[in-house]
């Protein structure tokens, strides 16, 4: 589903992501974990179209995509829940997850974009009038959620969908990533929370200083000392 090879994304002089290869299958789960400044959300945003790339190749169902706009990513059935949500607030829960069929492939494809999006959240169904900037961040983090998932994506890429949140919040969103991957969305999940990622995965990825440090199945990473030590804070 996805494939990043020899990726180089650089900010001036500066390369914030070196070199990364990465492979996420169709139908799995993937986490890409890494402190704060690994290079997490720079290499989402270069996934998205919203980063330029310097160098490396960026292929979506074996189409390449390194050089198409962000706006190209809907129509190959890709959706992206991004760091802080970035909502629009002064607009209701309904308009920002319709939001997300605003590309004309997607209003073709999706005969009810609200259905599915109430089905796993039904709050937002009964406050579907409410502006989402009154919403609390869990609430608003399903709004983020349920605008990617209006476009019934093939993927879909979240980035630190869990920060800034209660526990019993975190809880409940990984719980519905896991129902969303169960229904056999493809996920690649770029998240400081490595436990909950790992334990949630099939594959990760450990990515330190831009570069990918370790590649293993989700399992094998658990249970790594190296990963234990240096990125959950184990001794």
């Amino acid at each position: 589903m996805l494939e990043v090879s020899d990726l180089v994304v650089s900010y001036g002089e500066a390369a914030a992501v070196r070199g990364v290869s990465m492979r996420v299958a169709a139908g799995t789960t993937v986490s890409l974990i890494g402190s704060n400044g690994s290079g997490k959300t720079t290499l989402v945003k270069a996934l998205m179209g919203l980063q330029r790339v310097n160098a490396g190749t960026i292929r979506v169902a074996g189409e390449d995509v390194t050089r198409r706009p962000a706006a190209d990513r809907p129509s190959l059935g890709v959706a992206v829940v991004p760091e802080g949500r970035r909502l629009f607030p002064a607009m209701t829960v309904r308009d920002n997850v319709l939001m997300g069929v605003h590309d004309r492939a997607a209003r073709r494809r999706v005969r009810d974009p609200l259905a599915r999006v109430f089905d796993l959240f039904p709050v937002l169904a009964s406050r579907q009038r409410q502006l989402a900037g009154t919403m609390s961040g869990g609430e608003q983090q399903m709004v983020a959620l349920g605008r990617a998932l209006a476009s019934e994506p093939r993927l879909l890429i979240l980035d630190e969908p869990s920060l800034g949140l209660a526990p019993v919040i975190v809880d409940q969103m990984f719980e519905t990533i896991g129902r969303i991957a169960a229904a056999g969305v493809t996920v690649l999940l770029a998240e400081q929370n490595m436990q909950r990622a790992l334990e949630l995965s099939d594959h990760g990825y450990v990515l330190a200083d831009g570069l990918v440090v370790m590649d293993a199945p989700a399992a094998e990473l658990l249970t790594s000392e190296g990963v234990r030590h240096a990125y959950l804070g184990e001794a």
